[in-house]
């Protein structure tokens, strides 16, 4: 019993030594970590002071103690002007501290700076009986600063150059250099100093970024500078072929080119004079080209110019003559006359600085005679004689035995370094008369119609033209003929009353030079010969194509083909015709199916129809479906390529219905791919549209950039057709232009709607202009009635109620008797009173009765009134009579 309680007491001992042996030693501990905290200048620092005791709640009086031993105040407990160098332009301190719920301590520092190093200490008490503290020391340091370090500089191409880069910092830093992110080292091109880069012997190659890396051990600092390097170029001015000629009379541009680097700019001044071009009249000098602009060249302006290119990196100069020109002048260029055969010289004289050059060209060709004797005509000798005192020019073309091809225009063209001139001259070669230019010389006439026989005789001079005909014989002594003009063009008009007319004449035309003459032939014209063959080359139910060969050399030659047609048990009297152009398709169409018919042709020319012919006899087929539809593709290509990316134009010729009406066309399409060089159908890619009749479809949702193959069949009662087959593609990308607008825009009936909507909105327009202007129309009647007073309004609804406006004395008692009224004289009252009883049949026992009075007043002979009594209202109304008895 006793052992007991000793192992209890035991057990609470061993407890009690345990939780002294896991309590932890209040202390306080500093963060970041270290007794010593580099900082650079102007940095912003914060240290926080953390309690690591077992009850941070127990830890008070939390402090900061600056190197003088003063606490530093929280931000909250610090007020300090806007002008308080400790700010340093903030709203805060540059120094304070701030407490946090876990009893922590912060210290801010704004901008770190020189004079606030020293030694920082944190202070607090943990159970009010136990004084904590720890130390900071802050060492500050000097960061690097870029003292001398331009971003861009530029050395020149050529010349030695040091890269400057001054660097300050604290501890001394330490600088090496990188050129296009490769470190340099010091060799024969490059020096490293101390605070600059030398590069010798500077080279276009060194262009680009170099890299001033500066770097501070102790603190682990390292910063870098990019500095872009130019490279300079002095400039140099291209080489200028002198000296430089410019036209009198004209603007002139003088250039000078020059290299450099930046791009030099120009200046321009006269040698002679030293005058600066840029402010000078006249003259003009653009900066950025170099070029020397001269206004209106006089001849003054010739001498020596100077120009002078300048860039950042230097200046050079070039000196350049100038000559004034003086454009070319023609002073004589006469025209000549010849006969042909003989010998002639043309002769152009022209002026010029220097003296031109003189060269002809005829205006029939594009090529200009060469000096000396002509390569492609040896008759032709070219020279030209030029005076450099006088400056004139005289160019000599001498025609030997000159031909009718040497007449027409020539050119003169003098040219020297100023330009080019010009002046025409003619040479006019005579000759005796020729019929060259006559293609048709045999005419053709029938039936006594009159023709015009034509003759044209080309010559210098003009010819004199005459006639004979029938061995030399005059045509002046018939009257059949009529001589229009005697030359260079003359006309014989003959009118043939008998084939006596139809023979040879001869016209006959003479000039100074000689006399020539040409037979011209007048045959008489006949219709054509039958047809020399007619066969049927396609046959469908109602159409049939032929194949026919008209007569050949037939004067006048064939123009039509006709053709008559007919049932076997009908005559050629009730035959039908169809008449064809020479060389179209011959195909006749609407004949009835299985039908036998009979055909016959004849040709046609300007004479008449020739005689019938080329007999066909044939039974039409009986009606089937229509033939093949022909898709319009083109021709010779594979496929067809679409406008569009999205559709596809399908259109086709109209198939031959084969006696029964094509009521619609079935269209079939499918996406297709070629596969070892066969097309394939896609699956699940066809589509099929039933089209009105028409022979356009729009093949709309297509793929871009796809092949598809279409089919197309025509249907009629009786099936479809054999399908036409086409490919096409459609195209790339967005369509480049919008499908049109298939069919009318608006039916029939909305454009009928909108043109009666639009009427009548004209016409109410026009009622209220009347209605406004001359108080009439309907609007003003309507409005009128709007505003009537209740006597009229009674007036209306008496007039109603018996269709008169008449007074009731006048009155038939059948009109009376209109809807159920009766009207009963009242010889109660002594007056001239009728008594109006209206039945209304409600109950066919006892029917109401309303009774009204109505007293007729007799204003004159010509107007009457009637007062009315209705519905407990009087009404008076008043009736005038046009003439005796009148109804009106």
């Amino acid at each position: 019993m006793a052992v007991r309680p000793v192992c209890v007491t035991i057990a609470v001992l061993l407890l009690q030594l345990t939780a002294y042996a896991n309590a932890i030693d209040p202390h306080l501990e500093i963060l970041p970590s270290g007794e010593l905290q580099t900082k650079p200048i102007g940095s912003s620092i914060l240290l926080t002071c953390k309690p690591k005791v077992d009850n941070p709640m127990l830890v008070d009086d939390m402090q900061w103690l600056d190197p003088q031993n003063r606490v530093i105040e929280s931000l909250k407990l610090v007020v300090l002007p806007l002008e308080s160098p400790y700010t340093r332009g903030h709203s805060k301190p540059a120094m304070y501290t701030e407490l946090h719920q876990d009893r922590s301590l912060s210290l801010f520092f704004n901008s770190l700076q020189e004079e606030q190093a020293g030694k920082y200490t944190c202070k607090g008490s943990y159970a009010r009986n136990e004084q904590l503290n720890k130390s900071v020391i802050i060492d500050t340091i000097i960061a690097i600063t870029w003292e001398n370090a331009p971003p861009n500089q530029y050395p020149i191409l050529g010349e030695d150059f040091a890269i400057q880069c001054h660097v300050r910092a604290r501890p001394s830093p330490s600088v090496d250099w990188l050129y296009n992110g490769e470190l340099i080292k010091t060799n024969e091109r490059y020096i490293i100093n101390t605070y600059a880069l030398k590069i010798k012997n500077v080279q276009e190659s060194d262009d680009g970024i170099y890299t001033c890396r500066a770097s501070v051990q102790t603190t682990g600092e390292l910063q870098e500078r990019p500095i872009r390097v130019e490279v300079h170029i002095r400039p140099s001015i291209e080489e200028i072929s002198s000296p430089v000629d410019i036209i009198e009379g004209e603007n002139a541009n003088i250039e000078c080119k020059a290299t450099g680097k930046p791009p030099p700019t120009f200046t321009w001044i006269k040698s002679l004079t030293q005058q600066n071009l840029s402010i000078a009249d006249r003259f003009g000098v653009d900066p950025i080209t170099g070029v020397l602009t001269i206004t209106n060249v006089n001849r003054e302006d010739a001498g020596e110019y100077q120009c002078t290119a300048t860039n950042a990196a230097g200046t050079t100069t070039a000196n350049i003559q100038v000559n004034v020109i003086v454009k070319p002048k023609i002073m004589e260029f006469v025209n000549k006359t010849v006969v042909e055969g003989s010998n002639t010289e043309i002769m152009c004289k022209a002026f010029g600085r220097p003296p031109p050059e003189i060269a002809f060209r005829k205006f029939t060709s594009d090529s200009v005679y060469v000096l000396g004797v002509q390569r492609q005509d040896d008759r032709i000798i070219m020279t030209n004689k030029a005076e450099d005192v006088s400056g004139e020019t005289v160019g000599t073309l001498s025609i030997n035995n000159a031909l009718t091809s040497d007449d027409g225009l020539y050119e003169c063209v003098a040219k020297n370094r100023g330009g080019v001139a010009y002046k025409n001259g003619h040479v006019t070669v005579e000759f005796p008369p020729t019929f060259r230019s006559m293609s048709n010389k045999t005419f053709l006439s029938w039936e006594q119609r009159p023709v015009n026989l034509t003759c044209i005789a080309e010559s210098i001079p003009n010819a004199t033209i005459r006639w004979t005909w029938r061995g030399d014989q005059r045509v002046d002594d018939q009257v059949s003929f009529q001589v229009l003009g005697n030359g260079p063009i003359s006309i014989l008009e003959v009118r043939p009353v008998d084939h006596r007319f139809y023979t040879t004449y001869k016209c006959i035309a003479a000039n100074p030079h000689g006399t020539r003459e040409i037979l011209i032939d007048l045959k008489e014209g006949t219709k054509p010969s039958e047809i020399l063959k007619a066969n049927m080359v396609e046959l469908t139910a109602t159409t049939i194509r032929f194949d026919i060969i008209p007569p050949t050399e037939q004067e006048p030659p064939v123009t039509t083909i006709s053709v008559q047609y007919k049932m076997n048990d009908q005559t050629w009297y009730n035959a039908k015709n169809r008449t064809w152009s020479v060389g179209s398709v011959y195909v006749l169409e609407g004949l009835v199916p299985q039908t036998p018919y009979e055909f016959r042709f004849a040709a046609m020319n300007d004479v008449g129809l020739g005689t019938w012919g080329a007999n066909l006899y044939q039974m039409t087929p009986g009606k089937t479906v229509p033939t093949q539809p022909q898709i319009l593709t083109t021709a010779g290509s594979e496929y067809e390529q679409s406008a569009f990316s999205n559709q596809y134009e399908l259109s086709w010729k109209a198939p031959f219905d084969n006696g029964e009406p094509i009521d619609e066309y079935l269209i079939k399409y499918c996406q297709i791919k070629r596969v070892t060089g066969a097309w394939e159908v896609l699956d699940n890619t066809c589509e099929t549209i039933r089209s009105p009749i028409r022979t356009r479809q729009y093949l709309k949702g297509l793929r871009s950039d796809s092949f598809y193959s279409v089919e197309l069949s025509a249907h009629n009662i009786m099936g479809y057709s054999k399908p036409g087959y086409a490919k096409f593609r459609t195209n790339r990308g967005t369509d480049a232009s919008v499908l049109q607008h298939q069919g009318p825009l608006l039916t029939s009936g909305a454009v009928i709607g909108i043109v009666v909507a639009m009427l009548f909105i004209i016409f109410i327009i026009i009622d209220a202009i009347f209605c406004c202007m001359r108080k009439t129309g309907i609007i003003y009647i309507i409005c009128e009635r709007s505003r009537r007073k209740p006597v009229d309004e009674e007036d209306t609804k008496l007039g109603s109620l018996y269709g008169w406006r008449f007074p009731l004395p006048y009155c038939d008692q059948k009109m009376a008797n209109v809807a159920g009224v009766t009207a009963i004289p009242d010889s109660g009252s002594g007056k001239n009173t009728i008594r109006l009883v209206r039945h209304t049949a409600i109950d066919e026992k006892e029917p109401l009765k309303e009774e009204k009075k109505i007293t007729p007043i007799i204003d004159s002979g010509l107007r009457r009134e009637t007062s009315i009594t209705f519905d407990g209202k009087r009404s008076i109304s008043k009736t005038g009579f046009v003439g005796k008895d009148s109804a009106v």
